[in-house]
Order: structure tokens, then C-alpha cells, then sequence
């Protein structure tokens, strides 16, 4: 929910209470909860993916841009279990604008090959930049399911290219 809730919705539309466990959300503008997304082998590991727009933390308290990240739903889905941030766009920057996100597990074959496709928007302000390859402003991002870059993303060896940049 753009709140920044999420609920589980059973069989005839009725959403449960909210599981506990999200990280903190920046829900202003359009920012909020995104995006989730089951793992393929959900019925065996409850593994999911949610991307949301992710506050600035430390020095950068105002600042904000999208994440995704994993957990594990508890069997009884009241919670959220063994969060992990796997994506943190950069950089983050004072907005409530355009934060994009769709997930995909890529397939290969009709096959998962455990990594991600991610979209992001260009927060607006950096929409002049979206075409340069420092950042992550309106790119589509691929990482492996445990956060890191697969070796044959296309600039993962291009000098001053973000690794995680796929297009």
C-alpha cells in the first residue's frame, strides 16, 4: 500500500492484519511500498521481494530512493522475517517524485537463473542524468537474489559505470 503497509488479501478478498517487520518506508508524494513479488519457489522457501522508497539515514536525513529488498513471510504471515536491503538506489536525493519499481525474476529457458530485474524512475530532479551510467536514475538495475551483481551484467566492467546497470 502506498502507506507503506502490506497486507495478505486470502481467497475472497479479505486482508489480513499487516505482518510486522518492514523497514522504514518514505511514504510522501509518490513514494511508499512499491512493488512485491513472490520467489518462485515461494511454496517451499516464503521467500519474497518488495521494493519501496527507502529514507535517507545519518547525514542525509531528507533524502530518499527507491530499495529493494527480501524476506521470509513467518508461517502464520504475521511477520516478516531476515529483512535484508539487496538494492539501495543511488544517489538518494530530496524528492517525493518519480521513484519507479517493477520486479521481475528473470527466467532463462522458462527457468529462474536467481537474479532480478529492477526498473527505476529518475526521481524527477535527475532526469537529465538518466542517461549517464554513475547512477541509477531511470534505469532497469539486475542483481542476483542475494544482492549481488551477476558477472555478465552489461557495464559490471566499464569505468565509472554503477555494475548493476542492465539497461
Amino acid at each position: 500500500e502506498h502507506p507503506g503497509r502490506m497486507h495478505i488479501v486470502e481467497a475472497g478478498g479479505r486482508p489480513n492484519a499487516p505482518p510486522k517487520g518492514l523497514p522504514a518506508i518514505a511514504a510522501a508524494g509518490q513514494g511508499g511500498l512499491l512493488d512485491v513479488v513472490l520467489d518462485s519457489d515461494f511454496a517451499s522457501n516464503r521467500q519474497l521481494y518488495f521494493c519501496f522508497s527507502e529514507p535517507g539515514q545519518g547525514a542525509d536525513p531528507g533524502k530518499n530512493s527507491t530499495a529493494m529488498a527480501k524476506a521470509r513471510l513467518s508461517a502464520d504471515a504475521s511477520a516478516l522475517e531476515n529483512v535484508q536491503i539487496l538494492f539501495s538506489q543511488r544517489p538518494k536525493i530530496d524528492s517525493a517524485l518519480h521513484f519507479g519499481c517493477r520486479i521481475v525474476e528473470r527466467k532463462v529457458n522458462g527457468k529462474p537463473d536467481g537474479s532480478l530485474f529492477l526498473s527505476l524512475g529518475e526521481r524527477y530532479k535527475g532526469m537529465a542524468q538518466a542517461q549517464t551510467l554513475d547512477n541509477h536514475f531511470g534505469k532497469i538495475v539486475r542483481i542476483g537474489k542475494d544482492g549481488s551483481v551477476p558477472a555478465d551484467n552489461p557495464y559490471v566492467n566499464t569505468a565509472g559505470a554503477l555494475p548493476e546497470i542492465w539497461s
